[in-house]
């Protein structure tokens, strides 16, 4: 079993390649400002119940939308860089082609439910927001978050496959 970590990862040489990384890299840094500015908030929001002992009304659905956002702008710069987790227990002992081979399968199969994801997110946002529906403290439309995870998972499914074409490429005969 080799516990070495894996080389680094090169960015992308060709055209489409660095123009996704560069994407993707700002999403991330996107996804970075609002975690940041979450955090921000939970520290006002904490020191004002500690020395006012008044709340700031409606933090947690803040954060909730927060959150969500900022998942969502963080996974396609995870595949990008192939940051996330594989599991290799079944295809430690095979060779480099049949293990690259299988890791494009994954990455169609990711890009096609990045894909579905980012339909479907598309089309709850336009009934929110048909409906009005807002957030019941702060009465914050909820369709609002969507407006970055629609995208965020438009460009997964791109990092997706543009990742698997790259895997690929890398091993032809």
């Amino acid at each position: 079993m080799n516990d070495s970590p894996p080389p680094p990862l090169k960015r992308p040489r060709d055209r489409i390649g660095r123009a996704l990384d560069a994407v993707c890299r700002s999403f991330a840094i996107g996804g970075g400002l609002v975690l940041a500015a979450m955090a921000l908030m939970m520290v006002f929001s904490i020191a004002r119940r500690a020395l006012a002992g008044i709340p700031v009304q409606g933090d947690f659905e803040l954060v909730q939308y927060a959150t969500a956002i900022a998942v969502a702008m963080f996974l396609p710069f995870c595949q990008m860089v192939r940051g996330h987790i594989i599991v290799d227990f079944f295809t430690m002992r095979v060779g480099e082609r049949p293990r690259a081979v299988l890791d494009a399968l994954a990455g169609v199969l990711l890009a096609v439910a990045a894909f579905l994801v980012a339909w479907r997110l598309g089309v709850g946002m336009g009934e929110l927001r048909g409906n009005g529906d807002s957030s019941m403290i702060l009465g914050v439309p909820t369709w609002y978050p969507y407006l970055a995870m629609v995208p965020s998972f438009f460009l997964l499914g791109c990092a997706a496959l543009y990742t698997a074409a790259e895997g690929l490429l890398r091993v032809r005969p």
